[in-house]
C-alpha cells in the first residue's frame, strides 16, 4: 500500500492505493491519468525519477509544478 498526498494548489488530499512490487513512479502516475511533466513526486523530501521504484508503506508526495513567464 503506497499513500499519495496531493496538492494541487488550490487543494491538498491523500488517499491510499495498493501497488504491486516494482510499480514504477511513472507507471504509478500513469494509471492515475496524472501528466507526468505536470508534477513533481518526492518521498522523504527527496524528488523521485519517474524509473524509481515504490515501495511498501512509501508515502509519496505529488506536487503540481507552475511555469510562468
Amino acid at each position: 500500500e503506497v499513500t499519495m498526498v496531493r496538492d494541487e494548489l488550490d487543494r491538498e488530499w491523500s488517499e491510499r492505493f495498493e501497488v504491486e512490487e516494482g510499480l514504477t513512479v511513472g507507471e504509478f502516475l500513469n494509471e492515475r491519468g496524472i501528466e507526468r511533466q505536470e508534477v513533481l513526486v518526492s518521498r522523504d523530501e527527496q524528488i523521485l525519477s519517474e524509473t524509481a521504484e515504490l515501495e511498501e508503506g512509501d508515502e509519496v508526495n505529488v506536487f503540481d509544478v507552475i511555469a510562468g513567464g
